[in-house]
């Protein structure tokens, strides 16, 4: 009788095919936009929030306000994204699409967010639930942190090309 139990490698190999899908996309909305998938979903999100702080994003991507800060720079040099000042407190600086981040939007590949968390949106809550608690036990093994994934896998997944520009 065969044994039922898949191998290390075998779950190796379904991480590989989740990354090269994932890969896979990013590298087709770099091909149509020339920005990066996770400046691609940055300004996504601005798109649909007018007026977002620049820690507003970060949560809502869920990456380290920094990356949020460098995505955002990023964008406003490619006049995607424009910042403008509060006029009750000078410090916090809100942040709109510019016409051309709006164009870009509209012929940009979708899900914008990514293929993952799209795929993980579409997953039983039970199965994700199981997912979570198992990946939590590999991070664990790891001696990762969760807080290690601060950057959106569009920038560990892109070309180097793309996300130093």
């Amino acid at each position: 009788m065969p044994n039922l139990i898949p191998s290390a490698m075998d779950v190796l190999k379904q991480f590989r095919a989740v990354f090269n899908a994932i890969k896979q996309h990013f590298q087709q909305v770099e091909n149509i936009c020339r920005i990066s998938g996770a400046q691609l979903w940055a300004l996504t999100v601005v798109v649909r929030q007018p007026g977002l702080r620049v820690s507003d994003l970060a949560k809502s991507m869920a990456i380290h306000q920094s990356t949020a800060s460098n995505l955002v720079e990023r964008l406003v040099e490619l006049k995607m994204l424009k910042k403008t000042r509060s006029e009750q407190d000078q410090r916090v600086v809100h942040l709109s699409a510019t016409s051309e981040g709006v164009m870009l939007i509209g012929k940009a590949p979708q899900p914008f967010e990514g293929a993952l968390p799209e795929a993980l949106r579409q997953m039983d809550p039970e199965d994700l639930d199981q997912l979570h608690a198992l990946l939590g036990k590999l991070i664990t093994i790891l001696h990762a942190s969760e807080n290690d994934g601060s950057s959106p896998l569009a920038e560990i997944t892109a070309s180097p090309l793309t996300t130093s520009q």
